[in-house]
Protein backbone atom coordinates (compact mmCIF):
# COMPACT_ATOMS: atom_id res chain seq x y z
CA UNK A 1 0.00 0.00 0.00
CA UNK A 2 1.45 3.56 -0.71
CA UNK A 3 0.35 5.22 2.11
CA UNK A 4 1.10 9.31 2.52
CA UNK A 5 3.62 8.56 5.15
CA UNK A 6 5.14 6.13 2.53
CA UNK A 7 5.07 8.50 -0.66
CA UNK A 8 6.53 11.55 1.68
CA UNK A 9 9.75 9.01 2.47
CA UNK A 10 10.23 8.22 -1.04
CA UNK A 11 10.09 12.05 -2.20
CA UNK A 12 12.55 12.59 1.26
CA UNK A 13 15.05 9.99 -0.01
CA UNK A 14 14.99 11.23 -3.97
CA UNK A 15 15.37 15.02 -3.12
CA UNK A 16 18.59 14.17 -0.69
CA UNK A 17 19.49 11.76 -3.10
CA UNK A 18 19.69 14.14 -5.64
CA UNK A 19 21.26 16.94 -4.08
CA UNK A 20 23.71 15.32 -2.88
CA UNK A 21 25.35 14.15 -6.28
CA UNK A 22 26.98 17.13 -7.01
CA UNK A 23 28.85 16.98 -3.33
CA UNK A 24 29.80 13.69 -4.53
CA UNK A 25 31.07 14.91 -7.83
CA UNK A 26 32.61 17.67 -6.60
CA UNK A 27 34.50 15.71 -3.53
CA UNK A 28 35.74 13.31 -6.11
CA UNK A 29 38.68 16.08 -7.61
CA UNK A 30 40.32 17.38 -5.05
CA UNK A 31 41.56 20.92 -6.30
CA UNK A 32 44.91 21.93 -5.03
CA UNK A 33 46.30 25.20 -4.16
CA UNK A 34 49.31 25.14 -5.41
CA UNK A 35 50.37 23.74 -8.97
CA UNK A 36 53.26 22.64 -10.93
CA UNK A 37 54.74 21.74 -14.44
CA UNK A 38 54.67 18.30 -14.97
CA UNK A 39 57.58 18.66 -17.52
CA UNK A 40 57.25 15.12 -19.47
CA UNK A 41 54.39 16.33 -20.54
CA UNK A 42 54.74 19.56 -22.06
CA UNK A 43 54.58 20.19 -26.14
CA UNK A 44 56.26 22.84 -27.83
CA UNK A 45 55.06 23.32 -31.58
CA UNK A 46 55.57 25.46 -33.97
CA UNK A 47 54.59 26.85 -37.20
CA UNK A 48 56.14 28.81 -40.15
CA UNK A 49 55.56 29.62 -43.57
CA UNK A 50 57.32 28.35 -45.92
CA UNK A 51 58.39 28.92 -49.74
CA UNK A 52 55.63 31.47 -49.81
CA UNK A 53 52.55 29.65 -49.80
CA UNK A 54 53.59 26.56 -47.54
CA UNK A 55 53.18 25.93 -43.87
CA UNK A 56 55.73 24.04 -41.96
CA UNK A 57 54.67 22.57 -38.92
CA UNK A 58 57.25 20.92 -36.18
CA UNK A 59 58.38 20.71 -32.51
CA UNK A 60 60.79 20.90 -30.28
CA UNK A 61 61.32 17.41 -28.28
CA UNK A 62 63.66 18.36 -25.89
CA UNK A 63 61.89 20.88 -23.12
CA UNK A 64 62.77 22.05 -19.27
CA UNK A 65 61.03 24.69 -16.92
CA UNK A 66 59.17 24.94 -14.02
CA UNK A 67 55.29 26.80 -13.80
CA UNK A 68 54.54 28.15 -10.34
CA UNK A 69 50.56 28.83 -10.16
CA UNK A 70 48.82 29.23 -6.94
CA UNK A 71 45.21 29.26 -6.95
CA UNK A 72 45.05 32.18 -4.45
CA UNK A 73 47.34 33.94 -5.81
CA UNK A 74 47.66 33.83 -9.70
CA UNK A 75 49.33 37.07 -10.38
CA UNK A 76 52.04 35.76 -8.31
CA UNK A 77 52.97 32.61 -11.17
CA UNK A 78 56.01 32.32 -12.29
CA UNK A 79 56.90 30.59 -15.58
CA UNK A 80 60.99 29.26 -16.41
CA UNK A 81 60.85 27.23 -20.45
CA UNK A 82 63.89 26.44 -21.40
CA UNK A 83 64.33 24.93 -25.02
CA UNK A 84 66.63 22.72 -26.77
CA UNK A 85 66.66 23.96 -29.88
CA UNK A 86 69.08 21.04 -31.45
CA UNK A 87 65.91 19.18 -30.73
CA UNK A 88 63.46 20.61 -33.44
CA UNK A 89 61.82 18.16 -35.32
CA UNK A 90 60.27 19.59 -38.87
CA UNK A 91 59.50 16.18 -40.65
CA UNK A 92 62.46 15.48 -42.26
CA UNK A 93 66.03 15.37 -41.75
CA UNK A 94 67.10 17.93 -44.57
CA UNK A 95 64.76 20.25 -43.02
CA UNK A 96 65.59 19.76 -39.56
CA UNK A 97 69.43 20.36 -40.42
CA UNK A 98 68.33 23.71 -42.58
CA UNK A 99 66.80 25.27 -39.41
CA UNK A 100 69.95 24.09 -37.07
CA UNK A 101 72.25 26.13 -39.53
CA UNK A 102 73.79 29.31 -38.63
CA UNK A 103 71.97 31.59 -40.28
CA UNK A 104 68.63 30.34 -38.61
CA UNK A 105 68.53 28.68 -35.15
CA UNK A 106 72.63 28.48 -35.45
CA UNK A 107 72.17 25.27 -32.22
CA UNK A 108 75.44 24.87 -32.21
CA UNK A 109 76.39 28.08 -30.78
CA UNK A 110 73.22 28.66 -28.86
CA UNK A 111 71.56 24.99 -27.91
CA UNK A 112 68.58 26.61 -25.79
CA UNK A 113 65.94 29.47 -25.78
CA UNK A 114 64.80 30.48 -22.77
CA UNK A 115 61.39 32.42 -21.75
CA UNK A 116 61.32 33.54 -17.79
CA UNK A 117 58.40 35.75 -16.62
CA UNK A 118 58.08 38.73 -15.04
CA UNK A 119 54.22 40.11 -15.05
CA UNK A 120 51.05 38.58 -15.37
CA UNK A 121 47.89 40.02 -15.97
CA UNK A 122 44.60 38.29 -15.85
CA UNK A 123 42.01 38.59 -18.26
CA UNK A 124 39.78 36.66 -16.16
CA UNK A 125 39.99 33.66 -13.77
CA UNK A 126 41.19 31.04 -16.45
CA UNK A 127 42.95 33.41 -18.72
CA UNK A 128 45.78 35.09 -18.28
CA UNK A 129 48.53 37.55 -20.08
CA UNK A 130 52.16 36.86 -19.56
CA UNK A 131 54.66 38.97 -20.04
CA UNK A 132 58.55 37.77 -19.84
CA UNK A 133 62.10 37.76 -21.17
CA UNK A 134 62.54 35.87 -23.90
CA UNK A 135 66.21 34.99 -24.70
CA UNK A 136 67.16 33.42 -28.42
CA UNK A 137 70.85 33.58 -30.10
CA UNK A 138 72.31 35.18 -26.95
CA UNK A 139 69.68 38.37 -27.59
CA UNK A 140 66.81 38.73 -24.88
CA UNK A 141 63.42 40.78 -25.86
CA UNK A 142 60.17 41.00 -24.16
CA UNK A 143 57.69 38.85 -25.09
CA UNK A 144 54.01 38.15 -24.41
CA UNK A 145 52.05 34.88 -24.48
CA UNK A 146 48.73 33.88 -23.56
CA UNK A 147 48.34 31.40 -20.64
CA UNK A 148 44.52 29.72 -20.69
CA UNK A 149 44.17 27.11 -18.23
CA UNK A 150 41.32 24.07 -18.46
CA UNK A 151 38.77 22.78 -15.40
CA UNK A 152 40.25 20.45 -12.81
CA UNK A 153 40.08 17.21 -13.50
CA UNK A 154 41.35 13.48 -12.75
CA UNK A 155 44.41 11.90 -14.88
CA UNK A 156 42.99 8.66 -16.45
CA UNK A 157 46.71 7.29 -15.12
CA UNK A 158 47.33 8.62 -11.79
CA UNK A 159 43.69 9.89 -10.59
CA UNK A 160 44.98 12.69 -9.15
CA UNK A 161 43.91 15.91 -9.85
CA UNK A 162 45.39 17.71 -12.99
CA UNK A 163 45.20 21.31 -14.49
CA UNK A 164 45.54 21.47 -18.39
CA UNK A 165 47.42 24.44 -19.55
CA UNK A 166 47.64 26.40 -22.95
CA UNK A 167 50.14 29.00 -24.05
CA UNK A 168 50.48 30.79 -27.10
CA UNK A 169 52.50 33.21 -28.49
CA UNK A 170 54.16 34.99 -31.70
CA UNK A 171 57.64 35.31 -32.46
CA UNK A 172 59.03 37.99 -35.03
CA UNK A 173 62.22 36.10 -35.55
CA UNK A 174 63.35 39.76 -36.92
CA UNK A 175 63.62 41.07 -34.19
CA UNK A 176 66.66 38.62 -32.72
CA UNK A 177 68.49 39.35 -36.07
CA UNK A 178 67.72 36.66 -38.03
CA UNK A 179 66.86 37.88 -41.57
CA UNK A 180 68.41 34.56 -43.54
CA UNK A 181 66.68 33.15 -46.38
CA UNK A 182 63.48 35.74 -46.57
CA UNK A 183 62.10 34.16 -49.69
CA UNK A 184 62.22 30.72 -48.12
CA UNK A 185 61.47 31.15 -44.36
CA UNK A 186 58.54 33.41 -43.14
CA UNK A 187 59.43 35.63 -40.35
CA UNK A 188 56.44 35.16 -37.92
CA UNK A 189 56.45 31.75 -35.91
CA UNK A 190 53.86 31.09 -33.55
CA UNK A 191 54.03 29.00 -30.78
CA UNK A 192 51.74 27.13 -28.94
CA UNK A 193 53.05 25.24 -25.46
CA UNK A 194 50.51 23.13 -24.07
CA UNK A 195 50.73 20.70 -21.17
CA UNK A 196 49.73 20.00 -17.36
CA UNK A 197 50.23 20.80 -13.96
CA UNK A 198 49.88 19.00 -11.08
CA UNK A 199 49.63 19.21 -7.42
CA UNK A 200 53.45 20.77 -5.59
CA UNK A 201 54.09 19.01 -2.72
Amino acid sequence: MNTPAISLLKITLSTCLLMSLPVIGFAAIHTPQKWKLDVPKTNVDFKVAYLGSGTVKGQFNKVNGAINYDVKNPTDTTINFTVNTNSIDAGGKLRNAFLRRKELLNTAQYPTMVFVSKKVNMINAKEANVTGDFTVLGQTKPLTVKVTLANVENDPVTRKPMLKFRATGLIDRYTYGVTAFPNIVGNMIPLDISGKLIAAS
